[in-house]
């Protein structure tokens, strides 16, 4: 018979190929009761190394917490990411950033030519644009959160409560095709929040190894997001359960 040591390998070998796992499935595969795949995932999401959900598991977002761990991670794909978005800005829109190091470098590519209100709760986004001639900048402040280099708080909400936007570019922690944007603590999810409730459109721009991952905080359904960019081509079968949710992947 399989040991615990030899399930648990098992399971965690195949959730990073293939990000998440039906219980019903795995009982199979190894031979086992659903009862003991149920305790398994238990012990491995206690231990950090995956999530344990209704029926199954997925993965755990495995972000660093920290925005200057963050800087140096997929340089090369968030650029190819802000190429991507920046086709979506217009002349004359008002555009919430969210913060983030895949909306800085967002930010970082807006032409100088676009006219645009840009409103944002992110230092090094307002620090990118405060010099651009045509963007007439709105920062949130707030409680100062060094974690995120952003402000957070009742007073951060409250300006972007004032404001409705054409587009709004949000920082994803994590994203499942079932339980939608999430996020790692409360107060962040509270402002995403409201961007997305004030947004035309909401854009999800992420590297793709935050797709399938699950965090403690909802953000937003699934079917409230209007784009999703990432570094990989559009027709890339990872991509294609989002398309079919209505989403139009760039």
């Amino acid at each position: 018979m399989i040991s615990k040591e030899e399930r648990h390998d098992f399971i965690l070998v195949k959730i990073k190929k293939e990000r998440k796992l039906a219980m019903v499935d795995l009982a199979a595969e190894l031979g086992v009761s659903e009862h003991t795949v149920r305790r398994d995932l238990k012990e491995l999401s206690d231990a950090g190394l995956l999530r344990a959900i209704r029926g199954g598991a997925t993965l755990r977002s495995n972000m660093p917490f920290d925005i200057y761990d963050r800087n140096n991670l997929d340089v090369m794909e968030k650029q190819s990411i802000a190429e991507k978005s920046i086709t979506l800005l217009k002349n004359h829109q008002v555009v919430f950033f969210d913060g983030g190091t895949t909306t800085q470098t967002i930010a970082g590519n807006i032409p100088d030519s676009l006219t645009l209100t840009v409103v944002t709760h992110s230092l090094p986004i307002a620090n990118i644009l405060a010099n651009f001639p045509n963007i007439t900048l709105i920062f949130a402040g707030g409680t100062f959160c060094k974690s995120s280099l952003t402000m957070q708080g009742q007073q951060t909400i409250s300006t972007f409560e004032d404001i409705y936007a054409d587009i709004s570019f949000i920082g994803v922690c994590s994203l499942d095709l079932h339980r939608g944007l999430t996020s790692r603590t409360h107060e962040e999810a509270a402002i995403k929040k409201v961007l997305c409730k004030n947004s035309m459109n909401i854009v999800a721009a992420t590297t793709s190894n935050k797709l399938d991952t699950l965090a403690s905080f909802l953000t937003c359904p699934i079917s409230d997001i209007s784009y999703l960019i990432t570094e990989k081509d559009p027709f890339d079968r990872i991509l294609q359960p989002y398309a079919a949710q209505g989403i139009t992947i760039l």
